[in-house]
């Protein structure tokens, strides 16, 4: 039986205020850069690891607030067996059971066993220092009552009860050239025993006495080097002084000074591992930590004691190339112990269970942690978000906001006028604009990803009645009314049914459509396009009359009119739906350089201040001044 930190709870620790995170064995953190990955990770090793120091800068302080030198921090872990026993209840095995002694506890209600610890850390204005404390709980309170619990157990959390819960840490900087150089390092704890007898040490040491000999003797130059250096036991006056140069290590316990690490492929040759690329040496520390974790497994469980390694591990991505990141991955889940990875690899991200992602985001100067409530989720919609969005759309996840819309003419389009009205790239704002590739259903799992990571989600769709009537109902299921209703003001729906390209020519962005058209296809395509097609049938429509043989509806066809200025409408609308793909991709561009007023459509103008009004990209001047110059 095992055992797993099922919940860490943060109180006025950096940038969390107050946070609970669930963990699981395999635990993925994913966010932008600085919402507070690293700090979870830090608060991890704070609770396991003696020894670290806290400052000013590790306690919670609001924005223009000068830090109360009475405010504590706290650092809650949930330790909890990880397998029912005869009664179905949790309980500890009897290793950890005598381990954990008098700090275990006891759920009264479940009968669950658990280790509840908590690290306080609070200023000593004596010393002019934070101290650092750690107890163990009776209870594991409820969330909101941690900062007023206070009821502890007498016996002590000793070193002895950690050393049963070792933590391994790597950041993103990992270099095993690095690494060698360090005595504490992962390497340097692996080589510096390496776990020869006495006999074979002495045998191996006079061996490698007779080669640093046998080379000093046959080199001419480290001969006469050594006749040169050995005139100093006539300085220093001593009848027994000698020197002897030693091309190779003679004790065994300095091997590791010498050791290096050569590397080739099967079209190169062998180089030093220094000589390669960050990609190669950051994963070779990766694969030194593997095999430091599993030596100490091993030694641990030949003891027969209680261990429970947790590996925390930054960035697995840095330095590699995509198929690399999913191989590093792999090698990660299969490592023994707990693991807490923080990424920003959509690689990574996207062979990662969904019920082992956290996200973390922070809103002015606040960390939240969130995750997706697969309970609310049938088999059917945890497909769709997998494959729509972790395996195919993975930044997503890190966006501060998502725009979705229907079809690709939208999605090619605003980015465009984005940039018009903001002066910036929606990506350079945390924001990503994405095309669900239909209507209604087609928008959910990206709805339930926003409400479920407290990502903002905005909406820019079509105004046909029936999908104006499905995605109002796919709304209410994801969010359901009450919030639904909430975000609504961040719902736009084109006016008076129109599709994207209709709502352009009847706000009177004809000729620039037109030109858009003359763009792709040469000038004057639209009047060739008219001459070929008027009169012409069109396919085949779904009509609401139903045959009285078959009970299905009528599709009919009818003759296309271009004879007058609204069937010249229609025959730029017609032309543009035959020729959507090239059209795409250049109609915000056509409109914009070639308009002096109205640059930006109203309902986009109207969804981008919408925007500005949450997300505060641009201060409200500016936004003025871009406005004006518009006019």
């Amino acid at each position: 039986m095992g055992v797993m930190i099922k919940e860490i709870r943060l109180r006025n620790y950096r940038s969390y205020k107050s946070a609970d995170i669930n963990l699981s064995d395999n635990c993925v953190l994913i966010g932008a850069n600085n919402v507070g990955k690293t700090t979870l990770l830090q608060a991890v090793q704070l609770a396991f690891i003696r020894g670290i120091r806290v400052s000013d800068e590790d306690i919670y302080v609001e924005s223009n607030e000068v830090l109360p030198r009475n405010r504590k921090a706290i650092i809650d872990v949930l330790l909890c067996p990880t397998e029912k026993n005869d009664e179905e209840t949790y309980e500890f095995d009897e290793k950890w059971l005598d381990h954990l002694g008098e700090l275990r506890s006891e759920d009264p209600v479940t009968l669950n066993q658990f280790f509840a610890m908590r690290v306080l850390i609070s200023f000593n204005p004596l010393k002019g220092e934070y101290d650092i404390e750690k107890k163990a709980l009776i209870d594991w309170p409820a969330s909101e009552a941690v900062e007023t619990y206070k009821d502890y157990k007498r016996s002590r959390i000793t070193e002895k009860v950690l050393q049963a819960l070792p933590v391994f840490y790597m950041d993103a900087k990992r270099d095993i050239s690095v690494e060698m150089k360090d005595r504490n390092s992962y390497w340097g704890r692996l080589v510096r025993d390496v776990g020869l007898d006495s006999d074979e040490i002495e045998n191996i040491e006079d061996t490698l006495d007779r080669i640093n000999n046998e080379i000093t003797m046959k080199s001419p130059i480290l001969k006469h080097l050594t006749d040169n250096l050995s005139k100093i036991s006539r300085t220093v006056n001593t009848q027994d002084s000698s020197i002897k140069i030693n091309p190779v290590s003679r004790k065994v316990r300095d091997l590791n000074r010498g050791i290096d690490l050569t590397f080739k492929d099967d079209y190169s040759e062998r180089f030093p591992i220094s000589s390669h690329g960050m990609g190669t040496r950051s994963w070779i520390t990766f694969l030194t930590v593997v095999a430091y974790i599993s030596w100490r497994t091993d030694e641990m469980s030949k003891e027969e004691v209680p261990y429970h390694p947790i590996i925390l591990l930054e960035e697995p991505e840095a330095h590699l190339h995509p198929q690399a990141q999913r191989k590093i991955y792999q090698q990660i889940n299969s490592l023994s112990g707990q693991k807490i990875v923080s990424t920003h690899s959509p690689m990574i991200v996207g062979q990662v269970d969904i019920k082992n992602i956290r996200h973390i985001s922070k809103v002015n100067g606040f960390s939240s942690i969130n995750s997706v409530n697969i309970d609310n989720l049938d088999q059917k919609e945890l497909r769709k978000i997998k494959l729509e969005i972790f395996k195919s759309r993975g930044d997503l996840l890190f966006a501060n906001a998502m725009i979705l819309c229907e079809g690709e003419t939208e999605e090619q389009a605003l980015p465009a006028f984005f940039r018009e009205y903001f002066g910036c790239e929606a990506f350079e704002a945390g924001i990503n604009i994405i095309s669900v590739g239909g209507s209604g259903e087609k928008y959910q799992p990206f709805l339930r990803i926003a409400k479920d990571l407290k990502i903002k989600a905005y909406v820019f769709s079509d105004g046909e009645e029936q999908t104006v009537r499905s995605l109002e109902k796919v709304i209410e299921k994801v969010y359901g009314k009450e919030e639904g209703q909430a975000i609504r003001p961040r719902v736009k729906f084109l006016p008076d049914g129109n599709d994207f390209e209709k709502y352009l020519i009847e706000t009177g962005y004809n000729k620039e459509v037109s030109l858009a058209m003359d763009e792709i296809q040469g000038e004057g395509f639209l009047d060739r396009y008219i001459e070929l097609k008027d009169k012409s049938a069109t396919k085949p429509r779904k009509t609401k009359e139903i045959c009285g043989k078959c009970n299905q509806n009528i599709f009919k066809s009818s003759s296309r009119d271009y004879s007058d200025e609204e069937g010249r409408k229609q025959a730029l609308l017609d032309c543009i739906h035959d020729n959507k793909t090239a059209y795409s991709s250049i109609i915000a561009d056509v409109i914009i350089e070639n308009r002096e007023v109205d640059r930006i459509p109203p309902m986009i103008e109207e969804l981008l201040m919408n925007i500005n009004d949450d997300l505060k990209i641009k201060e409200a001047e500016e936004v003025t001044n871009i406005k004006w110059h518009s006019l």
